[in-house]
C-alpha cells in the first residue's frame, strides 16, 4: 500500500513544479492546452459545478471576495479560488470561508501527481504550479458538490488557467497596464486579454473602464452576443463616508435599490468591487429566476474579510499592509493614504517583483512618504532591495535598504513615532510575512 502524503510533502512538490514553471513557456497558447489536458485526465472535474471567473487588472480578488459572501448570505455553498496566497497555500482553495483541510490537500495532491506526470509525453508538456493549483480548487470543488464557485483569475484572461472553466458570469474589474510583457504594450491589447473569459451569449458584469478597454469589452460583448451590465451606467452606486471601519455606500440596479451598504475594507475603490459584486450575484441569481435579498447583500457584504488589501493592523504607530503592485493598485493606496491619514508622517517599507512596471509602480506612492525602507521579496523573480533603492532614490531623498523583510518591517517600525502611520506595500510576498510578524508582535487594536 502507498503511504499516504502528508502535507509538509504536499507542499513540497508543489514547489517543486515552480522550478518547472521558470523554464515553461510564460504566455502562449499551450497554456490553456496544458490545463485542459490536465482536466481531461482528472475527468473533467470543472465540469461539475457552476463558475464565475473575475478578471481584471485591480480590484479582481476584493470583488471575488464580495461575491462569495454575498452568495453564502443566501445559503449558497460556495467555492473559491484565489492566488497568490499570503503565507498558507490553503488560502487558495476554500468553501464558504473555510480552508481546505491540509490532510484532504495531500491526497488531492498526491491523487493528482500520476495525471501531471502523464503531461510529460505531451507536445505542452508538464502542467505549472498555477495550472495544478486550478486542478486542485476543481478536484475539491467537484467532490465536494459546491452548488458555485467563484474563480480569480490569474494573469491575462484568455489563456489564465481558470479560464478552462465554464463561467455562467464573467466579471471584469478595472483594466490598466500591468503584466506588460506578456499582455501587449496598450491598454486595447490588455483588455482584449482579459475579455478572453466572455462566453458567447454569456453574461458579462463589467466595472468602468477607460476609454481603450471599453470599446475592447463592447466590441467582444457584440461579437459574442454576450450580455452586459455595466456599474456606472446600468448599475449606479454612491459612496456615502469612507472611514476608518470601511467604506458605507448604496447601489441602485435596475431591478433594486440596495440601501445601507457597509464594506469592512479601506479605500473608496471598495465601492466600485463591492457594486459589481452586488451586480454580479443579482446577474447570476437572475439565471434561476431568483432575487437577492437586499437584507442579505447586506450581511454578505459586512462580513467579508480580505486580508492585506489596506488592512489595518495596529495602532501607535498605525500600521496598514496592502498587497499594491501595479500602478492602478498603488495609485488606490495613496488616494486612501492622503484622504484617511493625511496629517500622519508616514514610514514605507516596499519590495517588489518584476514584471509590474516598478517605477511607474513606486512613483505613486513615494510623494506621501517621509522615509523609504526597501526590501527584497522572499520570490525567484525578485527585485534586489539594493537595485530598487538605488531607482527609487533619484526621486526620494530618505531610502535605506533592510535585505530580509521581517527586519525591515521592525527597522520600518523603529522609524515611526506613536502617532506615524507605517505602510508595507509592494508585493504579496512583502505583504504576507509582514502581515504574519505585526500581528504575531502586536495584535490589531479596534478601530474607530
Amino acid at each position: 500500500m502507498t503511504e499516504a502524503w502528508d502535507y509538509p510533502r504536499a507542499l513540497e512538490w508543489l514547489d517543486g513544479l515552480l522550478n518547472y514553471e521558470r523554464s515553461a513557456v510564460p504566455y502562449a497558447e499551450i497554456k490553456l492546452q496544458r490545463i485542459q489536458a490536465l482536466l481531461r485526465r482528472l475527468g473533467d472535474p470543472q465540469d461539475r459545478f457552476r463558475s464565475v471567473l473575475a478578471a481584471g487588472t485591480k480590484g479582481k480578488g476584493s470583488t471575488a471576495v464580495m461575491l462569495v459572501s454575498i452568495l453564502q448570505a443566501h445559503g449558497q455553498r460556495v467555492g473559491f479560488y484565489s492566488k497568490p496566497h499570503l503565507w498558507d497555500y490553503r488560502e487558495r482553495i476554500r468553501i464558504n470561508d473555510v480552508l481546505i483541510p491540509p490532510d484532504r490537500l495531500a491526497r488531492l495532491v498526491q491523487d493528482t501527481v500520476p495525471a501531471v506526470k502523464a503531461g510529460a509525453e505531451d507536445p505542452w508538456g508538464t502542467p505549472t504550479y498555477f495550472e495544478v493549483s486550478v486542478a486542485l480548487a476543481a478536484r475539491y470543488f467537484a467532490e465536494e458538490g459546491v452548488q458555485r464557485a467563484v474563480l480569480e483569475v490569474g494573469i491575462g484572461g484568455r489563456l489564465d488557467a481558470t479560464n478552462a472553466c465554464h463561467p455562467e458570469v464573467s466579471v471584469v474589474t478595472p483594466i490598466s497596464y500591468d503584466h506588460t510583457d506578456v499582455l501587449g504594450s496598450t491598454l486595447r491589447e490588455i483588455a482584449r486579454e482579459k475579455a478572453g473569459i466572455i462566453r458567447p451569449g454569456g453574461l458579462v458584469v463589467c466595472a468602468p473602464q477607460p476609454p481603450e478597454a471599453e470599446e475592447v469589452l463592447e466590441a467582444t460583448c457584440r461579437e459574442l452576443g454576450a450580455q452586459r451590465v455595466r456599474v456606472g451606467c446600468e448599475v449606479q452606486f454612491h459612496v456615502e463616508a469612507a472611514e476608518l471601519s470601511g467604506v458605507r455606500l448604496s447601489v441602485h440596479t435596475p431591478l433594486e435599490r440596495y440601501g445601507g451598504l457597509w464594506v469592512p475594507l479601506l479605500g473608496r475603490h471598495q465601492a466600485t468591487n463591492a457594486a459589481v459584486a452586488v451586480a454580479a450575484a443579482e446577474a447570476w441569481l437572475a439565471r434561476d429566476g431568483e432575487r437577492p435579498d437586499p437584507e442579505l447583500v447586506r450581511e454578505g457584504l459586512a462580513r467579508v474579510r480580505w486580508p492585506a488589501r489596506q488592512e489595518l493592523v495596529g495602532q501607535r504607530p498605525w500600521v496598514l499592509v496592502d498587497v499594491a503592485h501595479n500602478p492602478a493598485s498603488m495609485r488606490a493606496l495613496r488616494a486612501t493614504l492622503e484622504e484617511l491619514f493625511a496629517d500622519r508622517r508616514v514610514v514605507l517599507v516596499l519590495g517588489m517583483v518584476r514584471g509590474h512596471e516598478t517605477w511607474q509602480t513606486a512613483r505613486e506612492v513615494l510623494p506621501v512618504a517621509d522615509e523609504v525602507v526597501v526590501t527584497t521579496p522572499q520570490h525567484v523573480r525578485a527585485i534586489p532591495a539594493g537595485e530598487l533603492a538605488q531607482t527609487l532614490r533619484e526621486a526620494h531623498p530618505r531610502v535605506q535598504v533592510v535585505e530580509d523583510c521581517e527586519a525591515a518591517v521592525a527597522q520600518g517600525v523603529r522609524c515611526c513615532g506613536p502617532e506615524d502611520l507605517l505602510v508595507v506595500t509592494g508585493s504579496f510576498f512583502v505583504a504576507g510575512p509582514a502581515r504574519r510578524w505585526l500581528v504575531a508582535r502586536a495584535p490589531a487594536a479596534p478601530v474607530s
